[in-house]
């Protein structure tokens, strides 16, 4: 049930990161996300309660009359009623309307995890739906930074997750050689990337030469195969950067909205390439 409850709190901020998007494909994501993430809390108070379906399963609309003195009824059932315009109608959201239900959402949210599983929002972490132990605890730590607002040591920690995923935990570049080798790297490249060919210049007095040229290739390599991994986020990596450089000139502000960023990045990032195979057992 806690994994259930942490799956719905990732789909809530998933909403959120389309919310801040505003264009109709992402307002409509967001909306859905939304009632997705209740939809999915609602079942867990249910099933809490040892509440039956009429039928084999809940509909919506069953689980708002199933669980008594539910908070902010009326406000949910009004971003359904959105929700079933949107998806049968094709009635796309406003950016108003989404930056409301995203508000009634986490209030509910808040509220229900509170009230029925006393648990607080905060703290379900969405690091305990990492597979990799040396990551989760990392990622842990970052999120416990920023519930007690050391957003500095929150993004900090973040780009050490990063480093650690993509150099030690990850076979990235293996994987990403591969996909170079089949998709047109002819032998002469091979050669070069082989551990033994310096063995041969060894005694040349262009040794160091040939070894800076190698080292460059290979980095080169690395860099343009390995940014394939990033996938829809690649532009959020670059944001990410931004702000890492950028860490020490950053206001309060500045720092927490950066935090909390760096924070969904690293941690949605992380969960694709699990899903992806990426990390070694």
């Amino acid at each position: 049930m806690i994994r259930q409850l942490v799956l719905a709190k990732s789909i809530y901020l998933h909403g959120c990161d389309q919310a801040s998007r505003k264009d109709s494909v992402s307002r409509m994501l967001a909306i859905h996300h939304f009632d997705n993430a209740i939809e999915t809390v609602l079942k867990c108070v249910v099933a809490k309660q040892d509440i039956k379906p009429k039928h084999k399963y809940f509909y919506f609309e069953e689980l708002l009359q199933k669980v008594n003195d539910l908070p902010l009824k009326e406000q949910i059932s009004g971003l359904h009623q959105v929700r079933n315009m949107m998806q049968h109608h094709g009635d796309i959201p406003s950016v108003e309307s989404v930056i409301k239900y995203k508000g009634y959402t986490e209030d509910f949210l808040k509220n229900i995890c509170w009230k029925e599983f006393n648990l607080s929002f905060e703290e379900l972490y969405l690091s305990g739906l990492v597979e990799n132990a040396s990551l989760r605890e990392r990622l842990l730590k970052a999120e416990r930074a920023f519930g007690n607002e050391h957003f500095k040591e929150c993004i900090n920690l973040c780009d050490e997750v990063l480093i650690e995923a993509v150099f030690d935990e990850g076979d990235l570049f293996y994987s990403a050689g591969i996909l170079t080798g089949y998709w047109g790297a002819a032998d002469d490249l091979k050669t070069v990337l082989r551990e033994n060919y310096l063995e041969k210049y060894k005694e040349k007095e262009y040794y160091e030469l040939v070894k800076e040229l190698r080292g460059a290739i290979v980095q080169w390599g690395q860099a343009t195969t390995g940014m394939q991994f990033l996938g829809e986020y690649r532009m959020d990596f670059l944001k990410h950067r931004q702000i890492v450089e950028t860490l020490e000139t950053a206001t309060d502000k500045q720092l927490k909205e950066a935090a909390e960023f760096c924070l969904r990045f690293v941690i949605n990032l992380v969960l694709k390439w699990q899903a992806e195979g990426i990390f070694i057992k």
